[in-house]
């Protein structure tokens, strides 16, 4: 974002979500944690949960972008589905000993019928284009490698990006609770990226890997 006082607002807004939780975060916490004042946030914010579409949606746009820049250096589908999720990892993990980005996407987003706001309705659609984007990403991998012949066609890639998707939520759920010491997972950073590698490696043939 161009307007610095805006991502101040927004950088702010991502450490005190991932910290207080939605519920107990406030407009007067991240001011202070910006250093600004009530009345600008307000100038480019609605209220609270106009800010949290704002941070999520920055995300998926982020990563979009990022896929978007680092697929076009790759052209085996395998080594781009690892990208994929090596991206994802590396914004999740971006801030070691916080993990903000865990910590708020795991709250979820508010069902649109609980939105009001005109605009607010048009944030979650604009989260859920992004959102149907890296999909859709994913999925073109996944098709190009079956046509390829890099990617087993035993299953769909609706069902490859679930698997995959779902084991790097499970993986990332556990960074942040080992975090906050409430459980040893036994794992750490650097074994979420190598299980995914591992795991994207299992679609391959299996002509592939007994040669």
């Amino acid at each position: 974002m161009k307007d610095n006082k805006k991502q101040l607002i927004l950088n702010a807004a991502i450490k005190v979500f991932a910290h207080k939780g939605y519920q107990y975060a406030t407009i007067e916490a991240i001011a202070r944690k910006a250093g600004v004042s009530k009345g600008l946030i307000h100038f480019y914010f609605e209220n609270k949960l106009d800010l949290l579409l704002s941070v999520i949606l920055h995300f998926s746009l982020t990563l979009n972008e990022l896929n978007e820049q680092k697929l076009a250096d790759c052209s085996d589908p395998v080594e781009q589905l690892k990208t994929v999720f090596k991206m994802i990892q590396e914004i999740m993990c971006c801030d070691r000993e916080n993990l903000y980005w865990g910590h708020i996407l795991k709250e979820g987003l508010p069902g649109s019928s609980n939105v009001k706001s005109k605009s607010l309705k048009q944030k979650l659609k604009e989260i859920d284009r992004a959102n149907l984007y890296l999909q859709k990403t994913i999925d073109d991998i996944v098709v190009r490698g079956q046509g390829q012949g890099s990617i087993d066609p035993a299953l769909s890639p609706p069902v490859i990006r679930q698997i995959l998707g779902g084991s790097s939520q499970m993986l990332y759920s556990g960074l942040i609770m080992q975090l906050h010491k409430k459980r040893d997972m036994g794992y750490n950073e650097d074994d979420v990226h190598h299980a995914m590698d591992m795991l994207i490696e299992k679609f391959r043939p299996r002509t592939h890997h007994s040669e």
